[in-house]
């Protein structure tokens, strides 16, 4: 147990260990709690065995399902089948001609025309903010820089003189050297007017689907907040410091549309659907 610097309690986790329970094995995590006086088996685990919990006159009793067990039968030589990756789903070429400016690929990014520019309002006692940058490497300089570019390009990010500035942080995509560039914006959440969230909640989204309803379309927006506009007024809040002797941009950027990492993209975008 570790006790943290308010007084919390912090229970570890073991690595996946490997259960057998009747005739089942499977690895689990388990946490680690002490003073906890009976050992207990979580609903994951216990989802993980199949068990069965019946209630009766003698008292409650447990029985562990058994899995089927599969069997697949391949020549030797397709073996190497089994360890390829698994091709991503393609968008079929059919859709792309029908519906050319749906996909981000093609049309490029989107705008909501008939959305007035965010007005972002700031706390009665707020003053400007001045967080530096962290230090970058060399490596994930190169990796965001192609993101800043295009962004540049598309004119989601201009050069500016503001008062405000915070840091980048540096997110590495797992398996590669690209990164991607993300705002630590709290100092400037906490100098912002809270609004009432409305995004709704996923579990209440799901409990009003009809039943009787076997089809359903989900859509994945790519940069959504990034269809919103950003007013003139509000974009100096968003500052950060950007250097690229070798692109020609040394001095700070901000963002002329909606930022991810701002408490209020989230409601705001979601007010905008509706």
């Amino acid at each position: 147990m570790v006790i943290g610097a308010t007084g919390s309690k912090f229970y570890p986790w073991t690595t996946k260990r490997a259960l057998q329970i009747d005739k089942n094995i499977v690895t689990h995590s388990f946490l680690v709690i002490p003073e906890c006086p009976a050992p207990l088996l979580g609903r994951d685990l216990l989802t993980k065995l199949k068990a069965q919990v019946q209630f009766t006159s003698e008292g409650p009793r447990i029985s562990w399902g058994k899995a089927p067990v599969a069997c697949l039968v391949l020549n030797t030589e397709e073996e190497y089948r089994l360890h390829e990756e698994q091709p991503k789903n393609a968008v079929s070429s059919g859709w792309l001609t029908a519906f050319p400016n749906v996909w981000a690929e093609q049309a490029g990014m989107g705008l909501a025309k008939q959305v007035p520019p965010v007005v972002v309002e700031l706390k009665a006692d707020a003053t400007p903010i001045s967080v530096r940058q962290y230090p970058m490497s060399k490596e994930a300089r190169e990796g965001i820089r192609p993101h800043i570019q295009r962004l540049l390009d598309q004119g989601v990010l201009v050069a500016c003189q503001s008062p405000w500035n915070t840091p980048l942080l540096l997110v590495r995509k797992p398996g590669t050297n690209d990164y991607r560039p993300v705002q630590d914006l709290r100092e400037v959440n906490k100098r912002v007017l809270d609004i009432h969230p409305t995004v709704p909640n996923p579990y209440n989204l799901l409990s009003s689907l009809p039943p009787e309803r076997t089809w359903y379309t989900v859509l994945d927006l790519k940069d959504a907040f990034f269809c919103l506009r950003l007013h003139p007024k509000s974009q100096l809040l968003f500052a950060f410091e950007w250097r690229d002797p070798e692109g020609g941009q040394t001095g700070q950027l901000t963002w002329t549309r909606l930022p991810q990492g701002f408490k209020n993209s989230p409601t705001l975008f979601d007010e905008a659907l509706h």
